[in-house]
């Protein structure tokens, strides 16, 4: 198999879409085929017609380049270990250095996400613009533990596709870099053991109170925990969307602030981000320092439930649950996190142990259709795809979901919420406590 880089050319993406033999396993795995049956839109359509997408003669093709979740599940499935998923990075790239990013794109991507002081500004503006909008008592968003907050309907950003028949929570009236310090000791020195905790966009701005649940627990094993402050987004919405030049900017910035922080471990609560810092990061180095600079990085990375776990179930620190005794769960598992991270065992170890019978498993395991800017641009198909996960949960008949990355979070309160399902959507850290 070809291992990709920053500067793989297209004929090595053609060279791996060409060893795909057609044998269809991906169509059955694809969440997008489930619901829209067209070949087109699978990676052994994308495969059989890589040179048609290489020309970029067709508008339809281009839109459904962008009709792929890269959720990883066709990759898993494959029998030739084909990385689907990047071959489908790589023609986004083509297409956006032949055709330009659309305007709405270059504002958020080069103007937003790339600068965390003037993103920051404009979701200020947004929390002040979002209490204009209707408010609803929407108990399924669950936003900071407490049910009787209205919520705000619609989250209000710079994309008139987030404004369609959504239920979302608000932007956080203080964000978690207001609410916590930079340096966050433990109060009983029970380890030496300090990390770096990367946030993320969506828990510094929307979920802040994950963000404070993380360090909380951290805290209470003993570790000290540093939240740099110039710290950005991880940029991977910004790569998938095929502009390169800035996600690479963007994951140096965030490498120089790393690099600068004494710590064991670097912590991620977001399978997103951290599948950035793992996985993307490496491949955007220019150069082979950079790329050994980047290596170093993702080799401390570790999602909180691994980290969590790494201290074990023992008399010092058992897991104990923060919820209401007899409170039902389940776990949502985010495709960045078991698939792009392979991390599955943690989270459910930590669960089963911590909440025993409570614990309660999905029948339906598959993503839950939310990808980032797929859920902005294709939301009707990201609906129909988040509602078979709503549906599963209906069934389960849990009191709360639990899952560790706050796009799935969102994507889960919105469906819930539309479709009358009762129960919480919160984050791992929320969940669990060390306190005796």
């Amino acid at each position: 198999m070809s291992r990709f880089s920053n500067n793989s050319t297209m004929q090595e993406c053609l060279r791996e879409s060409t060893r795909c033999i057609g044998c269809g396993t991906c169509l059955v795995s694809c969440p997008v085929y489930a619901q829209e049956p067209c070949e087109e839109l699978t990676a052994r359509g994308r495969n059989q017609h890589i040179f048609d997408l290489l020309e970029a003669k067709d508008d339809e093709a281009k839109k459904d380049l962008f009709k792929c979740l890269l959720c990883g599940r066709c990759t898993m499935v494959c029998p030739r270990g084909i990385r689907n998923d990047i071959v489908v990075e790589r023609l986004r790239e083509l297409q956006v250095k032949r055709d330009g990013l659309p305007k709405v794109k270059s504002l958020v991507f080069r103007h937003l996400l790339s600068n965390r002081k003037t993103m920051a500004k404009a979701i200020r503006l947004a929390a002040q613009a979002q209490k204009l909008l209707p408010a609803e008592k929407v108990v399924a968003l669950g936003v900071a533990s407490d049910p009787s907050k209205p919520t705000v309907r619609h989250l209000p950003l710079f994309f008139s596709g987030l404004m369609k028949d959504r239920r979302l929570p608000a932007v956080a009236s203080e964000f978690l870099f207001e609410k916590l310090p930079e340096v966050n000791p433990a109060p009983v020195a029970k380890s030496k053991i300090r990390v770096a905790y990367f946030v993320g966009c969506a828990t510094e701005f929307v979920l802040p109170a994950s963000g404070e649940a993380i360090v909380r627990v951290l805290n209470e094993v003993g570790v000290d925990v540093v939240i740099p402050k110039e710290q950005g987004c991880c940029g991977l919405a910004v790569h998938v969307n095929g502009d390169i030049e800035t996600a690479t900017a963007m994951a140096l910035h965030n490498l120089k602030v790393l690099e600068q922080v004494e710590c064991d471990y670097i912590i991620t609560s977001c399978a997103t981000c951290g599948s950035a810092l793992r996985d993307i990061w490496p491949r955007l180095a220019r150069t082979p320092e950079e790329k050994k600079r980047f290596e170093a990085l993702a080799a401390k990375v570790r999602d909180a439930s691994e980290f969590i776990l790494s201290f074990g179930f023992t008399d010092v620190f058992p897991y104990k649950s923060i919820l209401p005794r007899g409170t039902t769960v389940t776990w949502h598992e985010p495709c960045h996190l078991g698939r792009h991270q392979h991390v599955s065992r943690e989270p459910l170890t930590i669960l089963r142990r911590t909440f025993g019978k409570d614990f309660h498993e999905l029948k339906e395991t598959g993503c839950c259709g939310f990808g980032g800017s797929f859920n902005v641009y294709n939301y009707d198909l990201s609906k129909k795809i988040g509602r078979i996960k709503a549906d599963n949960i209906r069934e389960t008949g849990v009191d709360y979901v639990i899952s560790a990355c706050p796009g799935c979070q969102i994507q889960i309160m919105d469906q819930m919420a539309q479709h009358g399902i009762p129960g919480r959507v919160i984050h791992l850290a929320e969940a669990i406590t060390f306190r005796g």
